[in-house]
């Protein structure tokens, strides 16, 4: 099932793998020349600042966009009955996973090579709320992927609010340099505590202040029990569909 998802996600030009580099270098790239333009200062360095973000995002956002059609994807693997739908998920999951850690390491030697200094305030904080992201993401994609389901719209509207959700999700910006009412409406997203959580435990200059994790907790646990409890119910009609 990963090899069949890999051949899926990248196709069959191993260029293909390149463009998960490709993407947040150029991401990068782009907000480090319009963040100097600007001349804003920060305590931190805004490469390694925009680079966590994008790979912390586009691990949390493609985990959730992945998973929306992966049970109409492999709806041929269901006639084996050792291959369930929740396998799927999984699958896709891990692959988005292992394709951002290729992408740090990719990005750690040319940082490397640059003589770019990386300093971690906490590496197994980062690596916990890295975790924890993960597991927040993929119970909004379990949710997601019963609703998409049976809600073919469902799918359309998701991807939809990626849109807007890029640019109020702290990629370029701290919670800390937003007016306090403004910085009140967007703390309601849960991606934006997170990227604050990782960016807090990463950088000396920054700290977790605006991080409500029982809220957070709230985001991880409720659709991860509501989405299995609809996909218990629902696996049946899935398979047999």
């Amino acid at each position: 099932m990963l090899l069949r998802e890999i051949q899926t996600r990248f196709g069959s030009q191993k260029l293909g793998y390149f463009w998960a580099v490709i993407e947040p270098m150029a991401m990068i790239i782009v907000f480090s020349i319009i963040h100097s333009h600007l001349g804003s200062k920060t305590p931190y360095n805004m490469i390694i600042f925009l680079a966590i973000s994008f790979v912390t995002y586009n691990l949390y956002k493609d985990i959730i966009i992945m998973n929306l059609n992966s049970f109409q994807s492999n709806k041929a693997l269901f006639v084996y009955k050792q291959v369930k739908p929740f396998d799927t998920l999984i699958s896709r999951t891990l692959i988005e996973i292992n394709i951002q850690i290729f992408v740090t390491i990719i990005l750690l030697i040319i940082a490397y090579y640059l003589n770019i200094e990386i300093k971690v305030k906490n590496l197994l904080y980062v690596l916990l709320s890295i975790i924890w992201l993960i597991i927040f993401s993929f119970s909004l994609s379990l949710l997601f992927a019963v609703l998409s389901y049976f809600f073919e719209n469902f799918a359309k509207i998701i991807k939809l609010i990626f849109l807007p959700m890029f640019f109020i999700s702290g990629l370029f910006f701290t919670a800390k340099d937003l007016p306090d009412s403004i910085r009140n409406i967007l703390l309601y997203n849960p991606v934006l505590q997170f990227e604050e959580m990782i960016h807090g435990f990463f950088f000396y200059s920054l700290d977790d202040r605006y991080v409500n994790y029982l809220y957070l907790l709230f985001w991880t646990i409720i659709p991860l029990f509501v989405g299995l409890w609809l996909y218990k119910k629902s696996e049946k009609k899935i398979i047999m569909s």
